[in-house]
């Protein structure tokens, strides 16, 4: 794929997280690794289309629930929680397929998958965008292309 392509899908992932995240956040330098934590709460959504790979998202319960509060004014704990986790993936990864759609890229997303295995993770390119919320831990969001 392209650098371009690539630029566009960095471009759009970075405005969807600007139209979710309504917490104090900073987003550190990308990087070409995925982080293998098992402590992490993985959820990956597929693409499809022109644009073929996947979003994977991993972040602290902590983390999530902070965000959660941040959306909704309340915590979000428990069954709340996971489904949240689901919620929020479907949120970042519709607004960019949203935002690749209103530049000509014909892409569907698939349904949120929780992963326990991120060794089963293969694809030929990775951008990780690792993100600080503040004084709450850390998220990534990696696009992982074919």
């Amino acid at each position: 794929m392209n650098k371009d392509v690539i630029d566009q899908l960095l471009d759009g992932t970075m405005a969807s997280i600007k139209m979710l995240l309504t917490v104090p956040y900073s987003i550190e330098d990308t990087t070409n690794v995925i982080p293998i934590d098992q402590t992490l709460h993985s959820v990956q959504i597929d693409l499809n289309g022109e644009l073929t790979g996947a979003i994977l998202i991993q972040g602290q319960t902590g983390v999530y629930s902070m965000i959660g509060e941040g959306m909704f004014g309340m915590p979000v704990t428990g069954e709340l929680l996971q489904s949240f986790i689901g919620e929020f993936a479907n949120m970042l990864t519709g607004n960019l397929a949203t935002l690749l759609s209103n530049q000509g890229f014909t892409t569907d997303i698939s349904t949120p998958k929780f992963l326990s295995d991120l060794q089963n993770v293969k694809y030929e390119t990775f951008v990780t965008i690792p993100i600080e919320i503040t004084e709450h831990g850390n998220l990534s969001i990696s696009l992982c292309i074919n």
